[in-house]
């Protein structure tokens, strides 16, 4: 394997261990704040994990044998986008939490 294909699959691992936390870890208080209409930020969630679940079952599927590695390259190139975009995402709310921490009060 070239090194950037295990580049790729490090960060995978990352994060899908970062959009599939230990359920116990989960603390009581978050549960009442769950709603029954989801928001835009955890149907973001729920989009960026399926990506990652398609990856992993597109994955399995041509480590069997029965996927072809077009589909294969199609869903890893499909979650560095999404993966790009979420860090890209994360640095600007750190950006901007930095940002107001340097104002003066």
């Amino acid at each position: 394997m070239d090194p950037v294909s295990l580049g790729a699959m490090r960060q995978y691992q990352i994060a899908k261990q970062a959009v599939t936390p230990d359920a116990a870890a989960k603390p009581q208080d978050m549960a009442t704040l769950e709603t029954k209409q989801p928001s835009v930020l955890s149907q973001g969630v729920a989009e960026f994990s399926q990506i990652f679940e398609t990856v992993d079952s597109t994955t399995q599927a041509f480590s069997a044998g029965t996927g072809d590695a077009h589909s294969v390259v199609q869903a890893l190139a499909t979650a560095e986008v999404a993966l790009e975009g979420a860090v890209t995402i994360r640095n600007r709310v750190v950006e901007a939490y930095q940002e107001l921490l340097r104002m003066p009060v």
